[in-house]
């Protein structure tokens, strides 16, 4: 499969749908058949080359060069194949991925990661509201893979999970893993107001300065040491601030109760 790197020569002036653009999709096309290609422009179409520079290389990498804060949807839908992005992503990265990899140099709109069920989505920088959440009016989160946030996230973040795995090396907003029914989070900074509201089942781990938290949660004195190193070694591979969670103590409360009381927050300290 060959390879694309994909240069923005010039900014948007609305916005970009970048949803056709899949390692797997642009396989076996000439360069004048990319740069052919239709893009998504506000009410529009665009051909990719009015706005791309268009060169090969090997492998099956889609690399996308650019402030691209304006484009959305990178990596829609991705199944198999690998993205990158050298600069700034819109919102909707990833939504929908079911496999393959992408990886974003800077930061990320809103909705990053949404419905995800297979993986891995590095995010370098920031990203906004409802990451690793559900689609408006969707019932279901993320469904599975890795989500990693090297910086900080918006509010909402894993609103709905039912399964996979999301770290945030930095801080989170307001209301992180609310109405969550599965899966397990980590947050390595601080944690905005009302974290784990509507919690049916999963774990959070809060690893950074220990939160406000809810009347719906309450401690257990039950041990899970055994537990808690299974998992905290699963996390620990991840690097960075997680690397030392299995040498930390933790804390476990469960709840929401308001919700069944089935899921966990697990304050490391």
């Amino acid at each position: 499969m060959s390879g694309w790197h994909l240069t923005l020569k010039q900014a948007p002036t609305l916005r970009l749908d970048l949803r056709s653009l899949r390692p797997a999709a642009l396989a076996g096309l000439s360069a004048d058949a990319v740069a052919r290609l239709p893009l998504g422009h506000g009410a529009g179409l665009l051909a990719l080359g009015e706005l791309f520079a268009v060169a090969p290389h090997g492998g099956d990498e889609l690399r996308l060069e650019g402030d691209l804060r304006k484009a959305d949807r990178i990596g829609w839908q991705l199944a198999e194949g690998r993205i990158r992005v050298d600069g700034h992503a819109g919102d909707y990265l990833g939504t929908g991925m079911s496999g393959g990899e992408i990886t974003l140099a800077g930061s990320a709109g809103r909705l990053a990661g949404c419905e995800m069920s297979g993986g891995l989505l590095d995010i370098g920088g920031d990203c906004g509201d409802h990451a690793a959440s559900a689609l408006p009016g969707n019932m279901d989160g993320m469904r599975g893979g890795v989500l990693r946030v090297r910086g900080s996230a918006g509010a909402r973040f894993g609103d709905r999970m039912r399964r996979g795995s999301a770290l945030v090396y930095g801080d989170v907003g307001d209301f992180l893993a609310s109405r969550m029914v599965s899966g397990s989070i980590a947050v390595a900074g601080r944690v905005g107001a009302h974290p784990g509201y509507g919690m049916r089942r999963g774990s959070v781990v809060l690893a950074g300065p220990a939160p406000q938290l809810p009347p719906t949660f309450v401690a257990n004195d039950a041990s899970f040491a055994v537990f808690w190193q299974l998992f905290a070694r699963d996390l620990a591979r991840h690097g960075g601030p997680f690397a030392d969670l299995p040498a930390r103590r933790v804390q476990r409360l469960f709840g929401d109760v308001g919700a069944g009381g089935k899921g966990e927050l697990l304050l490391a300290g």
